[in-house]
């Protein structure tokens, strides 16, 4: 089982994000035997499933295909998100 360690706010370095690019955390895990995992996740999809410092994680991250499955789902999010904002325009 893994535990939200931290979550802080992603660092773009000088440079910024692009228009309609979402916000990104910085999310590090421990799990039960000591390990650690650190990745960036959309900040809203972390207010979204109600995730926070010291919570469970919500999926196995030790089994290859969840990676693999949770980019693809944040690449099908960019890209509704990235045609509702030329929808506004």
């Amino acid at each position: 089982m893994w535990y939200v360690k931290s979550i802080t706010e992603a660092d773009y370095g000088c440079e910024e994000r692009m228009p309609g690019e979402p916000v990104m955390a910085l999310v590090t895990l421990e799990s039960e035997d000591g390990r650690v995992s650190r990745f960036e996740v959309a900040e809203d999809w972390l207010l979204h499933q109600g995730i926070d410092e010291g919570d469970e994680w919500p999926e196995d991250i030790d089994e290859p295909d969840v990676v693999a499955e949770k980019a693809n789902k944040m690449s099908e999010w960019m890209e509704n998100y990235m045609a509702a904002l030329e929808e506004l325009e």
